[in-house]
């Protein structure tokens, strides 16, 4: 009799659990999949939380393994829904861009050199031992530049320069690059430099190169935001076939701005696959936990994609090996 009186409770304490181990778990998954489709302007907290959504979507991952270890199922289950809708948006996009014929090699270096403390000699080291074609510098001053184009080698390797960066140690972009370039105007959308130029490249023709650095958005989200639609607003009207650009974007692909940007163009990461491997912050207590360091192109597709710490930044280098279309217009 006290069995059978008991099973009835018990019932109830079981459907009680699956009622609100079922209703947390739609709470939290709601919350964390909604984040990567929200864009509200003068939130900078809706950014920086997204940037959290690959662990996020980890977490979720881990809970549902809980919850079926208990026998939540249907709380499991829409865990599991949950992460998949979270963290699908913030994968890289292996397939963006149009892919074309490769053609002519071109490798290129992007590198964040945090406040112009990046350590000279190990940047240098990077260059020699990946032997990019171009250079994208961003938070760079002449001081650190010259001590890196110092190397008679690297001044041999990458003769050629944009303009001189405006002073201070977060406002300076460069490209250095081996073949000839034809300085354009800078890129709109930021108050750091955002350099562009066309290079000369052998076999391939004229490519637009830029070094990209829009304001992050713990402080200035409004301008962070328009940043990057001005940046994208800007490769839209490009005329050219052959664009690369690279910098830090302060967004990840989990920022629907950036996937915006980057609709139309191939990203290099697709090159490391669908994982986004982060890239920032370096050299910090946490591991780098978001890939806000970026290479993306139009009219070339990426073959190699590596990141390398350097002392003194809390950015990881980018490197990216690219083969040119070649259809590219222009090509001679």
């Amino acid at each position: 009799m006290i069995r059978e009186s008991a099973r009835p409770g018990a019932r109830r304490r079981t459907r009680r659990q699956v009622i609100v181990g079922t209703t947390i778990a739609l709470v939290i998954s709601l919350a964390v999949a909604a984040l990567p489709y929200l864009e509200i302007r003068g939130v900078a907290a809706i950014p920086i939380a997204q940037a959290l959504v690959p662990l996020a979507a980890v977490g979720l991952l881990v809970l549902a393994v809980i919850s079926m270890v208990v026998r939540l199922w249907l709380a499991a289950l829409v865990l599991v829904i949950g992460a998949a809708i979270s963290g699908i948006p913030t994968l890289t996009p292996v397939e963006a861009g149009q892919a074309c014929e490769a053609g002519t090699p071109m490798t290129v270096l992007s590198f964040n050199a945090k406040l112009s403390g990046a350590d000279p000699d190990g940047l240098a080291e990077l260059i020699r031992a990946t032997e990019p074609d171009a250079v994208a510098l961003v938070e760079v001053d002449e001081t650190l530049i010259d001590a890196v184009r110092s190397e008679p080698d690297l001044a041999a390797a990458l003769p050629h320069r944009t303009r001189e960066v405006t002073q201070g140690q977060a406002s300076g972009s460069v490209i250095l690059s081996t073949f000839p370039l034809s300085s354009e105007g800078d890129v709109p959308g930021s108050e750091f430099d955002q350099v562009s130029a066309i290079a000369a490249v052998p076999g391939a023709g004229e490519v637009r190169l830029a070094a990209v650095h829009p304001p992050p958005p713990v402080w200035q989200p409004n301008g962070w935001l328009s940043g990057l639609d001005e940046i994208a607003a800007w490769v839209d009207q490009t005329p050219d076939h052959t664009l690369i650009i690279a910098g830090d974007f302060n967004a990840s692909f989990a920022h629907p701005a950036l996937r915006r940007l980057s609709s139309e163009l191939r990203p290099g990461a697709a090159a490391a696959g669908p994982i986004p491997w982060p890239t920032w912050p370096e050299e910090k207590v946490v591991p780098a936990f978001t890939a806000i360091d970026h290479t993306f192109a139009r009219g070339a597709d990426p073959v190699g994609w590596e990141s390398f710490a350097v002392e003194g930044s809390d950015h990881r280098a980018v490197v990216t090996e690219w083969r040119l279309c070649a259809e590219s217009f222009g090509a001679g």
